[in-house]
């Protein structure tokens, strides 16, 4: 799968037209390493990273308010001699540009990963979050839309889940209320698709796992219903642990050896059922699963595997 592509914004003051050429082109390299750049003056907002010329007259107080929102900064000056991180010489080229672009934007893993609390959209999709309107969610070039009372979230035609679930975490969305006739009206045409929120939170255990609450060691779970996902969504791997975690209730460590899936995935598994709603819970013991598969339980799940395009049970003995 390719990696998704992830979206940024970056403010500039103070350059002249030749940097600011070379800006764009700069950022529109970036595209090659699925970094989608959105370019805009500096106006004290929020962004990813601050492109500043220290020789423009305003220099020293946009410095100052970027380190204070703690926003990255770029720095452009005829008195760098050299080029250092986070600086360069008047005169940098293009290929100068872009590679501290690359570098900045793409912090050091041990910063860049940290989370910090639940993201903002899982807030607001958990399923005993009050349904209070609808949630307008913008960062950079993305913007979508959640909608608590259909339990659903709305993107842009060419945003996938996996899009969204790489910048989850992030610090700088911005959350707007907005009502319904004011959705129809600017949002609706730039927002055609929906996505239910359980598909969002299996979506999320898939491609960051890290970001979804670990469930209590011992619980036993089952799913009330079947996901709502399409074949695209959930691993092939996947369908076993959620055809048997819909029959009957499991422990992870029993369903992670029953699947012969490492426990890790089943506890992600566990994380989106609870966080989405569709989990059933039980505290008392769960038996063992039967040594061998019932006739009911075979027909099911080759069921289950006909409708995703796939073949359970190769190789068993007949």
């Amino acid at each position: 799968m390719n990696t998704p592509i992830r979206s940024f914004q970056i403010a500039a003051l103070g350059l002249d037209l030749l940097h600011q050429t070379r800006l764009k082109l700069a950022s529109s390299l970036l595209l090659a390493e699925r970094m989608d750049v959105t370019l805009a003056a500096w106006s004290g907002q929020r962004v990813d990273l601050l492109v500043l010329s220290l020789d423009h007259a305003a220099s020293t107080a946009a410095l100052a308010d970027a380190r204070a929102l703690g926003v990255p900064t770029l720095l452009i000056a005829r008195r760098f001699s050299a080029i250092a991180r986070g600086e360069l010489p008047h005169g940098a080229t293009v290929r100068d540009i872009n590679e501290q672009l690359s570098t900045l934007l793409l912090r050091a893993p041990e910063t860049a990963d940290v989370v910090q609390g639940t993201p903002l959209l899982m807030q607001l999709a958990r399923h005993d979050a009050q349904p209070a309107g609808l949630h307008l969610l913008q960062r950079g070039g993305m913007t979508l839309l959640v909608d608590p009372a259909t339990r659903s979230i709305a993107l842009p035609a060419a945003t996938t889940l996996a899009e969204v679930a790489a910048q989850l975490d992030d610090a700088t969305w911005s959350l707007t209320a907005i009502d319904a006739e004011t959705f129809q009206h600017q949002y609706a045409y730039r927002l055609p698709q929906r996505h239910s929120f359980e598909a969002l939170f299996f979506c999320i255990a898939r491609h960051r796992p890290e970001l979804m609450p670990a469930p209590a060691a011992q619980a036993s779970l089952q799913l009330r219903q079947w996901p709502d996902l399409s074949a695209d969504d959930v691993p092939g791997t996947w369908l076993l642990a959620i055809a048997r975690l819909h029959a009957r209730p499991w422990r992870a460590t029993a369903l992670a050896s029953a699947c012969r899936m490492p426990q890790d995935t089943v506890q992600s598994l566990f994380s989106a059922a609870l966080a989405s709603g569709l989990a059933l819970t039980q505290d008392a013991p769960v038996p063992p699963s039967p040594p061998r598969a019932e006739n009911n339980d075979s027909r099911f799940f080759s069921w289950v595997a006909r409708r995703f395009g796939l073949t359970l049970f190769q190789g068993a003995a007949s």
